[in-house]
């Protein structure tokens, strides 16, 4: 990821560029690892990326040491990130898979274990496990350690982040605001916005497991831990590329600077070549913070394992939703169902809102919406209002259509600029009578509704009258 947003931004203004591409690919350090046959240029293909959380480099501060761990103690690596990247060149598109640390797998020459402790074995074992577990074929890999990836956002300048509330995290060391003064590490006068994070920081951010966030006069801790983290991670990701991009493209020289500091601390295997890297470059030069489609992120879908485990607390693949996901990482092209009928609803973002003053309806539609195969991202308030509205951001009229044929007759489509994070926002009015599969729709499995996050519209909102809740609202454009 780091690579492709590096050098996709020498692609603008620069004479020479396959030359440069071509020199600066040879300075990658290189791991043996044996992958896949490798696809032509034009055809798609799975990058691995690991965030590798080995301790072992000699520039660590007391500090750090105390929130990543000695070296002393913490030998060996583990996979602190694993994300599989399936990239369309031809569509350009892209399509990033987060596998939870904690997901139980049958590690080969191991057993079973957490999938973080492969990496233990090193590459090669990551990508055999992904192989015997869920048949993914791995045909170029990536790594960064702690310190690589704090040199990637140094070397940006740091990256803003939205925050909607005073965070820190005193486990991974997140604590921006504790040397600004105020009861509690708490800045006086602290507005929710964007905050740039550097590289220590964003590091123990993108770490971080146990997220606290100051609401209403105390900290509340983020109950949903690692799969939390995966969410922030994902979005971070997208404000890199965006920043990399407003720093870059009017810059050829910051765009040199940039890949210059960036692709020497990476690692990747031998067979990596150009023609790969402008298969990452086509497939992420849109990426777009606001605009889920430009990259295309989501977490394989689990559920809690057993408590008494003696692997503690553990993940499984939650079927058929899990199954869903992997089938498109082993597809490589679109499925004559994508070619023939438009979106798929496990392809649609949905937030649901309650305007209808009937209690609980919200939070009931989004339930049925999952058993219809739709992505839900959270429930809210709205005013009261008469008629239903499907309230769609630009370039997503297709994909509110589809969620319109399931509504029973009503729906009013509204193409509204604000709604950014997901596809479609649905307000429910007075005339909503519940989900309806329409005639000739093919039976789908259940999506699994995504990270629970404030809808891209909702209000800050403690309660209210018709049942629901949620809190301060993100608003993504504070970082575009």
């Amino acid at each position: 990821m780091a690579l492709a947003l590096s050098l996709i931004l020498v692609i603008v203004g620069i004479a020479g560029v396959n030359m440069f591409i071509d020199y600066k690919v040879d300075q990658i350090p290189r791991v043996q690892v044996d992958t896949a046959e490798n696809t032509d240029p034009g055809e798609p293909a799975n990058f691995l990326l690991i965030g590798s959380d080995t301790r072992q480099f000699e520039t660590l501060s007391p500090e750090e040491r105390a929130a990543y761990g000695d070296p002393a103690t913490e030998g060996g690596q583990r996979s602190d990130t694993i994300m599989v990247v399936h990239v369309e060149p031809e569509e350009k598109t892209g399509f990033l898979v987060s596998f939870p640390r904690d997901l139980v797998v049958d590690i080969p020459g191991v057993g079973e274990s957490k999938i973080n402790a492969a990496f233990n074995g090193g590459p090669q074992r990551v990508v055999d496990t992904l192989k015997q577990n869920f048949n993914l074929d791995i045909h170029h890999y990536i790594e960064v350690d702690f310190q690589s990836f704090k040199e990637i956002v140094d070397a940006m300048g740091g990256v803003p982040v939205y925050l909607r509330a005073p965070a820190r995290d005193l486990t991974s060391g997140f604590e921006p605001f504790g040397a600004l003064g105020g009861p509690a590490g708490i800045p006086f006068g602290f507005q929710p916005g964007c905050y740039v994070l550097d590289g220590t920081n964003a590091l123990n951010y993108v770490r971080s497991r146990n997220l606290q966030e100051h609401i209403d006069g105390e900290w509340r801790t983020d109950p949903r831990g690692d799969l939390a983290r995966i969410e922030r991670q994902q979005a971070f990701m997208r404000r890199l590329a965006t920043e990399a991009f407003r720093r870059s493209v009017n810059s050829p020289r910051t765009a040199l600077d940039i890949a210059d500091s960036t692709i020497p601390k990476l690692k990747a295997d031998e067979s990596l070549n150009s023609d790969d890297v402008k298969k990452l470059i086509r497939s992420f030069r849109r990426v777009n913070p606001n605009d889920p489609t430009s990259l295309e992120m989501v977490t394989l879908p689990t559920v809690p394992g057993p408590r008494n485990s003696s692997l503690g607390s553990i993940l499984q693949a939650k079927q058929p939703d899990a199954e869903a996901v992997l089938a498109r990482l082993r597809q490589f092209g679109p499925t004559p169902e994508q070619q023939q009928q438009g979106p798929r609803p496990t392809e649609i973002r949905v937030s649901v809102f309650n305007g209808s003053g009937q209690s609980g309806l919200a939070g009931k539609t989004q339930g049925e919406l999952i058993n219809e195969g739709f992505v839900t991202v959270g429930v809210g308030n709205k005013p009261a209002a008469r008629a239903t509205a499907v309230r769609y951001r630009p370039g997503a009229k297709d994909k509110a259509t589809v969620l319109q044929s399931y509504l029973g007759g009503v729906g009013k489509l509204v193409e509204d600029a604000s709604v950014t994070e997901v596809d479609v926002d649905l307000v429910l009015g007075k005339d909503f009578k519940g989900v309806t599969t329409p005639a000739g729709a093919a039976p789908a499995a259940p999506a699994a509704p995504a990270a629970p996050a404030p809808p891209s519209s909702a209000p800050p909102s403690s309660g209210g009258a018709n049942g629901e809740s949620g809190g301060p609202a993100v608003d993504p454009t504070q970082c575009a």
